[in-house]
């Protein structure tokens, strides 16, 4: 058939020509999927409020040679309080970045399609941004099969004793001290530890519970940027303007 429907997520809207754009959608019922928008950037489009970044839309598709196309789309949520806080669209557009990177096209995750849309409700309405952005960071990894290794030692198996771990991207998790040397990685205790594991265990729904120190929500960044930045080969764009606005801010 020409003509099919999904329910998607826009992760990301880029200038084609003239007044149309390429939208990435990631579907509940196909994944990601790259789709043209014609005439959506003229301010008269009916079809203009349904396709903007964070947006979920029901859309109907039109099968292309090279790319599908938006035959009709009606918007079905909208998170205004992404767009009233640079942070939380920052954090949004990490959680796009990291869906686009670490996903193929076609390749459906119905389970990660729900987690995108728990992410940006809660993103909406927190007061802590950042935990529902390591929240996703830790499912995203765990649903595509990247997760860290976070009880053992994933360089040898043993155990890792002490108040103090060592995460090494490169080796995939937690590294004892014999196995440290050769696998390098960054220093963290216990506690951001177990904070990790319980952003992987909980729902979304009730991490605002979570009372996490500035030591370890740094650690946490830290761990976290570097074991995202071995899998996708870069920084996200939205972490990378996040830590320009933050070098102005005293005490950041």
């Amino acid at each position: 058939m020409k003509l099919y429907k999904v329910l998607a997520v826009v992760l990301n809207s880029r200038q084609m020509r003239d007044a149309h754009r390429i939208l990435t959608l990631f579907s509940k019922e196909r994944g990601k999927i790259k789709v043209v928008a014609h005439g959506v950037a003229k301010p008269t489009s009916r079809k203009r409020g349904a396709v903007q970044p964070f947006s979920v839309t029901d859309f109907l598709l039109r099968r292309g040679r090279e790319l599908d196309s938006i035959s009709q789309c009606e918007g079905r949520e909208f998170f205004p309080g992404l767009v009233a806080d640079l942070d939380k669209m920052l954090y949004a557009g990490h959680v796009a970045e990291l869906v686009d990177a670490l996903t193929m096209d076609g390749d459906p995750h119905g389970d990660v399609f729900v987690h995108i849309v728990k992410t940006l409700r809660e993103l909406d309405k927190t007061a802590d941004p950042e935990l529902v952005a390591r929240w996703f960071e830790m499912q995203l990894m765990a649903m595509l099969g990247y997760l860290p290794g976070l009880s053992s030692c994933v360089n040898c198996g043993g155990q890792v004793n002490g108040p103090i771990a060592r995460f090494s991207a490169r080796a995939g998790g937690l590294v004892c001290s014999r196995c440290a040397g050769s696998a390098g990685g960054i220093s963290c205790n216990r506690g951001t530890v177990a904070v990790m594991q319980t952003l992987l265990n909980w729902d979304i729904n009730k991490i605002n519970r979570l009372r996490v120190s500035q030591s370890c929500r740094f650690q946490m960044r830290a761990i976290m940027r570097e074991y995202l930045q071995w899998h996708m080969e870069k920084l996200s764009r939205s972490l990378q303007f996040m830590d320009k606005l933050n070098s102005f801010k005293p005490g950041v």
